[in-house]
């Protein structure tokens, strides 16, 4: 790596470039074309010598651009658009209808569902991409508006009423009650802000 006659030019940047990153490569580079080697350069400048010969090719390759930092690529998405569409469509409809035995999405299932469409992903990942879009888990409400079936109400009762004749059960007449007249039912849990909690 012959970087002699390119003394001017690197003693030039070494006074005048404005990315301190590029003066302080240049300066290595210096000593090189000065006449020091690779390997005396890298101890006086006190650097290691593959640097220094990265900067020295790199510099003969693209002039005083490849001195300055390269641009640094982000992570890829490991959710593209499709994968995200597949989060929002199930969002607005129950686990069930997807074949799952639950009534309310966790991470965990929606991680479960995104593989079965060919996304193999932590949900670690999934959680943050639920974020990014917009969701938030909020703690599940219940609606005791909706009537339970008169049957397994009856049968309930009966048993309910087994318990309580032997003492199982004291004192929760009137909570019993409630929960046998009604059943519960939860809303949906993730949702945007500013959704008035009325779905995803």
């Amino acid at each position: 790596m012959d970087l002699t006659p390119h003394h001017a030019t690197l003693h030039h940047l070494t006074r005048t470039d404005p990315d301190p990153r590029v003066r302080h490569r240049a300066d290595g580079l210096l000593l090189i074309a000065r006449g020091l080697s690779i390997t005396r350069a890298a101890q006086v400048f006190g650097c290691a010598r593959n640097s220094l010969r990265t900067w020295g090719q790199r510099f003969l390759a693209e002039g005083r651009d490849g001195l300055a930092d390269r641009g640094r690529r982000g992570c890829p998405p490991k959710l593209d658009a499709a994968a995200r569409d597949l989060l929002e469509t199930a969002l607005t409809a129950s686990p069930l209808d997807h074949g799952y035995p639950v009534t309310i999405w966790t991470v965990a299932d929606l991680t479960d569902l995104l593989g079965r469409h060919g996304y193999q992903v932590h949900p670690i990942t999934v959680s943050r991409a639920l974020h990014a879009m917009g969701y938030r888990y909020r703690r599940p409400r219940h609606d005791l508006t909706h009537r339970q079936d008169a049957e397994a109400v009856a049968s309930a009762k009966h048993v309910l009423a087994e318990l309580q004749k032997r003492g199982r059960l004291p004192g929760l007449d009137s909570g019993l009650s409630m929960w046998m007249n009604a059943t519960s039912i939860p809303t949906l849990t993730w949702q945007r802000p500013g959704s008035g909690g009325d779905g995803p």
